[in-house]
């Protein structure tokens, strides 16, 4: 098999290099939004799968100041299904003008 003979594999959103880069973002944020460091910021990340998310959860775990990360969605919403009910089921997808969001279950 192909994938086998090249020794390939697939990397989705979900990778530690980008995580890392991401993760970076949340910090330029927060010192351009308080340079004084004074306070905490809240996020919100339009999200269909879970890196972006991720990478701020992991920010806040190195200590910056986050109050809230709250992943921000559209009619395809699997992850806040996820989080407020549990339920991680298929569910058809709604076409939207945010085709990155459109999703029916989060590949991460």
């Amino acid at each position: 098999d192909f994938k086998k003979q090249y020794g390939l594999g697939a990397v989705n959103s979900i990778n530690w290099a980008r995580i890392m880069l991401q993760i970076t973002y949340y910090f330029y944020t927060y010192y351009k939004l308080c340079p004084t460091c004074d306070s905490t910021v809240s996020f919100s990340v339009p999200t269909g799968n879970f890196g972006d998310i991720l990478a701020g959860y992991y920010a806040k775990r190195m200590g910056l100041p986050v109050k809230h990360l709250i992943v921000a969605t559209n009619s395809n919403d699997i992850l806040d299904r996820f989080f407020k009910t549990g339920d991680y089921d298929k569910h058809p997808v709604a076409q939207t003008c945010s085709p990155s969001m459109d999703i029916g279950i989060s590949s991460n």
